[in-house]
């Protein structure tokens, strides 16, 4: 996914501060708080929709509209997400490439592994 524009920006991070789904009125509502001129519902409506599309969003049904959540919890994680979607496993090998080329990088990545709560005892290997 490519950087997001402005007002998706604005849009993701009413979301991301929300602790629940959020219908497009929501959103709306939000986002023109300290607004002027005011956002159109139609122009909220379209930003979400074309952030489901580019899989920054879900949605789920809710009434006789949608309401909207992140795929991810801040940029680097749709960031992140984007680039494995687009690329597999390319972008994980360039990303070991990368971090086995920087000592610092490496040594953080082990100790976010180590630390990882995937180890438990009742994952299976």
């Amino acid at each position: 996914m490519a950087g997001l524009g402005p007002l998706e920006t604005a849009a993701m991070e009413v979301l991301w501060r929300a602790d629940e789904p959020l219908s497009v009125r929501q959103v709306l509502d939000r986002l023109n708080q300290d607004r002027c001129p005011l956002l159109a519902y139609t122009t909220v409506m379209t930003v979400l929709a074309r952030l489901a599309d580019k899989g920054a969003l879900t949605r789920q049904p809710r009434g006789r509209g949608f309401a909207y959540r992140p795929t991810g919890s801040d940029p680097a994680a749709l960031a992140v997400r984007s680039v494995l979607t687009e690329h597999g496993d390319a972008a994980i090998v360039r990303f070991v490439e990368q971090v086995g080329a920087d000592p610092d990088a490496l040594r953080r990545l082990r100790r976010l592994v180590d630390n990882s709560p995937g180890d438990s005892p009742e994952t299976p290997p």
